[in-house]
């Protein structure tokens, strides 16, 4: 399952390397280029194979992984514009059962300390969650309301320094923020 996880991080990092984002830390971003949709991969099929890989395996630590990085892909794909995350569509029904499963987890107080911090995190953008949340999932529902205006610490350095390498996008998000903001 380990080489599974890090074959979709670099896969994931390979699709985000043509995102406008990296092409402006470049200098190579003109007008003619923003738009087009060559920046624009399609991540669907990483984004399912990360639920494909939580429903197969039977790897606890594996499966809380593939299920964070569904998580933030849910999230960062509404959050923040494509041409920053190079995220064009992913598809509802994923999204939908990988918070279901959320859902689960949480009423089964479950949750290690750095997915609780994430899912807080993400919570600041509680439109991202409720339009999945509001038909059922009343736990996920319920921690996003109690969270949404809570102000949180950065995520600890532990969880950071170090322990970002090959998780996708979510570490090399996660990894710019500690710098912005630890």
């Amino acid at each position: 399952m380990t080489n599974l996880l890090r074959e979709l991080s670099d896969n994931e990092l390979r699709l985000s390397a043509n995102s406008v984002f990296t092409y402006a830390h470049a200098g190579s971003v003109s007008a003619e280029n923003i738009g087009t949709s060559s920046l624009f991969i399609d991540y669907k099929s990483i984004h399912n194979q990360y639920l494909i890989l939580y429903n197969s395996s039977d790897d606890a630590l594996g499966k809380t992984e593939a299920l964070k990085r569904l998580i933030f892909l849910n999230w960062y794909y509404l959050a923040e514009p494509n041409m920053l995350t190079n995220i064009a569509e992913l598809d509802d029904d994923t999204m939908f059962e990988a918070y279901q499963i959320l859902n689960g987890l949480l009423k089964a107080g479950t949750l290690d300390d750095e997915f609780n911090w994430m899912l807080a995190f993400y919570s600041k953008w509680d439109y991202t969650i409720f339009q999945f949340s509001e038909d059922g999932l009343d736990e996920l529902t319920a921690f996003v309301k109690n969270n949404r205006w809570t102000a949180k610490q950065p995520p600890a350095k532990e969880w950071i320094i170090g322990k970002m390498d090959n998780r996708g996008q979510m570490g090399k998000y996660l990894t710019a923020l500690s710098e912005t903001i630890l």
